[in-house]
């Protein structure tokens, strides 16, 4: 029995000193797409100037993606190089004295994190599990929707859009397995089969359909987010004007918001308020260490639960002591978005897996 126990043991501190859940995530810390034209003495004068000032915009982007627009007028200032990673080119042209470029300013979390903790403003960390986009376009006149099939401007967009800030989003490619798992019939029906395997796999039970049109006039593109209840979505229809008819910028601008979108619906639901900083013992059933792994990998992608701590740990049942912030409602929100059903029981909680993950 002792050494049952043992390799028990052995399993459980292999797993727990695994690759965090969280690397499928989009690096929220980086603010892409920063536009700078300087003109200086020299180039070199000019680069450097430039540079700097991408810092300072990118800075204030993401402090303000982190946070509520209630508290953008008071979000701290102060040198925005301390807080700066690496900075990457993502086009650039120049000549003798100016320079021009598109840049790319990573940020160190664990500084900014603390810079706002110590300034009292709520902030929301990064969502680990992703959304997955299934970019399906009604050509103008009414011909057959296209999905994987080329061309297909929307996805394009969704394509050139990135991963998402807050909320990672991830595009299918369109492989010969993304072809198999769902079709357009399938998507426009919301099949929850095909969806399921769609999402599983990105590791994630939020796959949403996002059906862009042309209106008959030509002016503007029509988008609906359709998806199973409970995904997270910032809006079920919208319209979007075409800039001078070119229907590929308006798709482009239409993915930028709603990937904004994304981010404002989950950081709304997700800050974490420091002030209300508390323990929950919770008791979880297990049918073992498949069980006790996926609650672990669950766990490790709610914000609101900082650390947790193993009291017992049996093949039935785990006794955790959860470390979190924000009030019960709103970690109960925040568990079972991602796959773990908190209950109030009889004078103490149970935390379980939930079916749909």
């Amino acid at each position: 029995m002792a050494s049952l126990r043992l390799v028990w043991g052995a399993l459980i501190l292999s797993a727990w000193l695994a690759a965090s859940p969280a690397a499928m995530a989009a690096d929220a810390f980086a603010v892409r797409g920063i536009d700078v034209d300087v003109t200086a003495g020299g180039v070199a004068g000019a680069k450097e100037q430039a540079m700097a000032e991408a810092e300072r915009v990118g800075f204030r982007r993401l402090l303000e993606r982190l946070t509520m627009p209630a508290d953008h007028v008071r979000l701290p200032g102060g040198e925005a190089a301390q807080y700066v990673r690496d900075v990457s080119i993502e086009r650039e042209r120049s000549s003798a004295v100016r320079y021009i470029a598109t840049l790319t300013v990573r940020y160190n979390p664990v500084a900014v994190k603390k810079l706002l903790r110590d300034s009292g403003i709520k902030y929301a960390e990064p969502r680990s599990r992703p959304v997955v986009i299934v970019p399906l376009f009604r050509p103008q006149g009414g011909g057959r929707p296209v999905l994987w099939d080329d061309p297909n401007p929307w996805r394009a967009a969704w394509a050139a859009q990135g991963t998402g800030g807050l909320v990672p989003l991830a595009v299918p490619a369109g492989d010969t397995a993304d072809l198999a798992t769902l079709t357009v019939d399938k998507a426009l029906a919301l099949d929850a089969e095909a969806l399921g395997a769609l999402g599983a796999r990105f590791r994630t039970g939020d796959v949403v359909v996002a059906v862009a049109s042309v209106n008959s006039a030509g002016t503007a593109v029509d988008v609906g987010l359709m998806g199973a209840p409970g995904v997270l979505r910032p809006f079920e229809t919208r319209s979007y004007p075409l800039p001078d008819g070119d229907v590929e910028a308006g798709q482009r601008v239409a993915a930028l918001d709603i990937a904004a979108g994304f981010d404002a619906a989950y950081k709304q639901q997700n800050l974490l308020a420091f002030d209300r900083a508390g323990t929950m013992g919770t008791l979880v059933p297990l049918r073992g260490l498949e069980d006790w792994l996926m609650v672990r990998e669950r766990l490790g992608g709610v914000p609101m639960v900082r650390r947790w701590e193993i009291v017992s740990l049996s093949r039935e049942e785990a006794a955790l002591v959860l470390h979190t912030v924000g009030e019960p409602e709103q970690i109960k929100a925040a568990l079972a978005s991602a796959g773990l059903a908190l209950d109030w029981n009889e004078g103490y909680w149970t935390m379980r897996l939930a079916v749909h993950r």
